[in-house]
């Protein structure tokens, strides 16, 4: 029995700022648990299990992150997609990744989920 994804704007819908600051205090560990809150959110934009973060963590590790980016790169994709009016998100946390910068990648992606969502606020 295939359960229903169904929006829940208060759930997916993060602070931004809050997460930059617990994943500078944390040396990028609380990245992972964004990471999870952006699978869960992104799976129910598009009303399917598409991503899975135990697969996206394991992967991630055995590739010694090159999974990531894309990972990164299919996300983007999807949420382009979905948020409409989103322009380069794909390019943009491609070359993100590349540098070493997923968090600023997760947090652009994020003000995107946050708006598809509802939420104008940082």
């Amino acid at each position: 029995m295939e359960r229903e994804l169904k929006p829940s704007p208060s759930r997916h819908v993060r602070s931004i700022g809050l997460d930059i600051f617990f994943t500078i205090i944390t040396f990028g560990l609380y990245n992972i648990y964004i990471q999870y809150c952006q699978v869960k959110a992104v799976n129910v934009m598009l009303g399917e299990e598409k991503y899975s973060w135990g697969w996206w963590l394991f992967l991630t590790i055995v590739t010694f992150g090159l999974y990531h980016i894309y990972h990164e790169y299919r996300q983007a994709t999807d949420i382009e997609h979905k948020a409409g009016g989103v322009q380069h998100l794909v390019l943009l946390s491609v070359a993100l990744s590349c540098f070493g910068l997923a968090p600023v990648c997760d947090a652009i992606q994020q003000s995107h989920i946050n708006r598809y969502f509802g939420s104008t606020s940082l």
